[in-house]
């Protein structure tokens, strides 16, 4: 078991900016903004909590055949998304261009290959930095995913891409978190106010 020392905190820190300055390079709109960007900040929220509480790293099996269970429903979701029509219609929303076939898939593999691998190290090889990664694939990649296809679908008042399956992460992504914290107290405390902020910031930002 290791803890979550003041220089993971601080590693994970300018991991955190970094991801934050790629996000906004990369979003053409404000599409990256408002999604990947807030849920980077929602990540680090986690990691600077579970800092705080002098909480230890989980034992592997413990924690990682959950967190790989919810990554494997992301390619369904991913799935849903590609065929029909995510990767053109969410940047649009934003005022941002429709991304093309190969960015999309190249996007997203990478993103899945990264969400492994730092989770993988994090918890077997016990570098509780890598956590940012994986507590953002969780953050925005399953619990943001719901928040934003639900808002979205009931903003339009149709189905939008990907609301299918982005339904299942309501459930999965508490319940990774709770596992996580340890306690359902700390989870809704973490969760609340995302599942407020986030649609405010997602309707705000629509052109």
């Amino acid at each position: 078991m290791g803890n979550i020392t003041k220089k993971d905190c601080m590693i994970g820190s300018f991991l955190s900016l970094f991801m934050v300055c790629l996000f906004t390079y990369l979003s053409s709109g404000y599409e990256l903004i408002v999604t990947f960007v807030i849920g980077v900040l929602f990540a680090f929220a986690i990691f600077l909590t579970l800092y705080r509480r002098g909480w230890a790293l989980s034992e592997p099996l413990s924690i990682l055949p959950l967190y790989f269970g919810i990554l494997s429903w992301q390619f369904i979701h991913f799935s849903e998304e590609f065929i029909t029509g995510f990767s053109s219609q969410f940047p649009a929303i934003y005022g941002g261009e429709a991304y093309s076939v190969p960015f999309f898939l190249l996007l997203n593999m990478i993103s899945y290959s990264l969400f492994t691998v730092t989770a993988i190290l994090a918890f077997v090889k016990r570098l509780p930095f890598l956590l940012i990664p994986a507590l953002f694939f969780i953050a925005y990649g399953a619990l943001g995913n719901a928040i934003a296809h639900t808002t979205w679908s009931i903003y339009f008042g149709k189905y939008f891409p990907g609301l299918y399956t982005a339904q299942l992460y309501w459930i999965l992504a508490p319940l990774f978190l709770r596992r996580l914290t340890g306690t359902w107290s700390v989870t809704l405390k973490l969760i609340i106010p995302y599942v407020v902020l986030l649609p405010i910031a997602l309707i705000w930002a629509l052109v």
